[in-house]
């Protein structure tokens, strides 16, 4: 068992609590060792390989995340948030809100940064359908439906999840802005049963149902109930079909096992398809307390 996951345990019991008592764990990980190895250094390959670090306790301490940390947020700034490319023009709302939660989640220096991307999502994340575009951007308007008068449900979780992170950080002052759109938009997804279409009750997109960890930019119910989990909103009733779908998926093992998908260029696998998941079953089982 890596100890990495270990410690991700430790931490989540609150047994180790500094980075100090989480060194030794990080330094035997075999994923972290993994996980810091050099690769094509563009913006999109950084977000996908922090976001992966961002799930294991006190890594973003570590000298060369903080170092890829920093290259991201100074690559992906712009004027009015953060896009893949630097530019304004290219800001797609999935991956402002990401790297919005990453620099948050690994506590980036420069705030000021972090606001902007936060201002995006309030002046331009619609939550809700048939409302009107206000964002230009060419990038947005090219690549499919992200504020369509049915906006991306991708969209709409990943900026929420960007918005929870935000107000969960350290030095957050109460804004009313930013919880009344994180109440709208978690709003709308319990409308959607967390993963279903309104219209037909089938999956959202081909991807949603998957069972992955850690969580690219194709969200899935693991990753939504978390968001809905650490927002208080786990124990609505329309959470509970996707909790029964999540119990239907465990082993006889009481372990549930990755599904084979979509992997981003660099992508590091914690838990192997087809084995038992060490670190999936881990985060279901915070989530939700299923009967033994």
């Amino acid at each position: 068992m890596d100890t990495a996951f270990l410690l991700k345990q430790k931490v989540d019991s609150g047994e180790i609590q500094d980075f100090t008592q989480a060194s030794d764990y990080l330094n035997q990980s075999e994923i972290i060792r993994d996980l810091l190895t050099d690769f094509d250094f563009t913006i999109l390959n950084l977000l996908n390989r922090l976001s992966q670090i961002t799930e294991i306790p006190f890594a973003y301490r570590l000298e060369k995340v903080q170092k890829w940390m920093n290259q991201l947020a100074d690559l992906s700034y712009c004027e009015d948030g953060f896009s893949i490319t630097g530019k304004s023009d290219d800001i797609l709302s999935c991956y402002n809100s990401m790297i919005t939660s990453i620099l948050t989640r690994m506590n980036y220096s420069v705030r000021e940064r972090i606001a902007r991307g936060i201002e995006w999502i309030l002046h331009y994340q619609n939550v809700e359908r048939g409302v009107k575009n206000n964002w230009a951007g060419s990038r947005m308007l090219k690549y499919g439906g992200c504020m369509k008068t049915t906006p991306c449900y991708i969209g709409i979780v990943k900026a929420m999840i960007a918005l929870s992170d935000y107000k969960k950080s350290v030095g957050y002052i109460a804004d009313n802005d930013i919880e009344n759109k994180l109440d709208t938009g978690l709003e709308y997804i319990l409308a959607h049963k967390i993963y279903l279409r309104l219209s037909n009750a089938q999956p959202i997109t081909s991807d949603i149902h998957k069972l992955t960890y850690p969580f690219s930019y194709k969200t899935n119910v693991i990753e939504i109930l978390k968001l809905l989990k650490d927002n208080n909103r786990d124990s609505d009733i329309r959470c509970e079909q996707a909790k029964d779908y999540l119990l239907a998926k465990r082993h006889r093992d009481g372990y549930w096992k990755v599904n084979n998908s979509y992997m981003p260029k660099g992508w590091i696998q914690f838990d192997k398809p087809g084995e038992r998941g060490w670190w999936i079953s881990h985060e279901i089982n915070k989530m939700i307390d299923y009967p033994k």
